[in-house]
């Protein structure tokens, strides 16, 4: 089954039972000391999504959509503020859910779950042939940058320890899987030549030496079948171009770069799983998006340290030298969805069994918006005061003692012409 359809099982049976949990308010979770969490910020967020439901005739059954908005890390928290949907369209409820391996589904969870992520479910009815349904969410984030210069090879324990502290979800992290496929010579090929320049099993070290690769094997550019097509780590270590002279790297954009560093992260035995998110802008204390079409990268299980997030689509050693291994700085980063784990594309419609409704929702387009909020909440009402320059509330307090002393002088003119009147 596909992605959506886990989630679509398991939130219908949820809200059907009524136990689909509201947003609450969470707890910051901790982090080790070695990373600094620094510059944090509260943004306010506009986003919406449409989708075409691409097929020739009506649905027959209405289709839920889903929308994540956040996936669980440690150095931000969102709440959704207010939704919104096209016609037919009403939203059902807000709540945490993860992927269920064993059984393929998606079940409720808490905030706290590492693998827990956190959106809106709507569900759209009488949806025509070819027909764009939109979604819209507006939410409140709470974000830092995340520092991790003081992590070094000392202080990050090796592969081996890595698996004591995950328990029986080691596995989950390090399994090879139908896109992640480490044991293809061609990614085989590349762990060895890793592994020939980091010192020993030392977990910071391979992460580095795989960053390093990346910096003089791989350019980015786009590949002709991106986004339409998602490839295997091996297939895209098996494409090149060539870039200066007779010289040939790998190629590709951010979800190339994340595909091949998580098959090569769990060819090695270490946890890691793939991010896929916004990333915002901070230039001159105005916070942007930027890649508006989204962006990914991977979070990495460090043993001494705990999961840490990186950047690895790194195509050069300039790029290298300035990030080494975590985020860039000047960034920040929020994941939407998680990724641990995926299997092969199911046959299409020629080759198998008809669809259900909601596999014939593509993602048409979207967009990301920082400083909307919702005017109509009670948070829409905090910021537009908080938000408000000073000398504008001057203003308006000098314009209302105006009007009423207009009111006050009207009104003792009014008395005493009233008792000249009566003398």
């Amino acid at each position: 089954m596909r992605k959506s359809a886990f989630i679509v099982f398991a939130l219908t049976v949820c809200l059907s039972s009524g136990i689909f949990v509201p947003i609450r308010e969470v707890n910051t979770t901790s982090v080790s000391s070695k990373v600094r969490l620094f510059d944090p910020r509260t943004l306010y967020i506009h986003g919406y999504l449409v989708y075409k439901y691409n097929c020739p005739t009506p649905a027959s059954i209405p289709i839920p959509v889903f929308v994540e908005v956040w996936a669980n890390n440690f150095w931000s928290d969102v709440r959704i503020l207010q939704t919104a949907s096209s016609s037919g369209g009403r939203t059902l409820g807000v709540g945490y859910v993860k992927h269920n391996v064993t059984s393929g589904k998606y079940d409720l969870t808490e905030r706290e779950d590492h693998k827990s992520i956190y959106g809106a479910q709507f569900n759209f009815t009488d949806v025509k042939p070819y027909q764009e349904i939109r979604t819209d969410v507006w939410i409140k984030l709470s974000i830092s940058k995340v520092d991790m210069t003081s992590i070094l090879n000392e202080t990050v324990g090796d592969v081996s320890e890595a698996s004591s502290p995950l328990g029986a979800d080691y596995g989950t992290y390090v399994n090879e899987t139908y896109y992640w496929d480490y044991s293809n010579a061609s990614v085989q090929d590349v762990i060895q030549e890793i592994n020939q320049t980091a010192s020993g099993s030392n977990v910071y070290d391979i992460v580095y030496a795989t960053i390093d690769w990346f910096s003089t094997h791989m350019v980015y550019k786009e590949h002709e079948d991106y986004p339409d097509q998602r490839l295997k780590a091996s297939q895209i270590l098996n494409e090149t171009i060539e870039v200066t002279g007779d010289e040939e790297k790998r190629y590709g954009v951010c979800r190339h770069f994340a595909e091949v560093f998580v098959a090569i992260m769990r060819g090695f035995g270490i946890p890691c799983n793939l991010f896929n998110g916004l990333v915002f802008s901070d230039m001159g204390g105005t916070v942007g998006v930027v890649f508006s079409g989204g962006h990914a990268w991977c979070e990495v299980y460090m043993p001494n340290i705990g999961w840490v997030p990186v950047e690895v689509t790194i195509s050069d050693r300039y790029i290298r030298d300035i990030v080494r291994v975590g985020l860039i700085s000047p960034y920040y980063y929020l994941p939407i969805y998680k990724e641990f784990t995926n299997s092969e594309p199911e046959e299409t419609e020629e080759q198998g069994e008809p669809k259900e409704p909601y596999e014939y929702l593509i993602a048409a387009y979207w967009s990301w918006g920082v400083g909307e909020v919702p005017v109509l909440t009670l948070e829409g009402l905090i910021h537009a005061i908080v938000s408000t320059p000073i000398i504008n509330w001057i203003l308006l307090v000098a314009v209302i003692v105006l009007i009423v002393n207009s009111i006050m002088v009207r009104r003792k003119i009014k008395t005493l012409t009233e008792r000249t009147l009566l003398v």
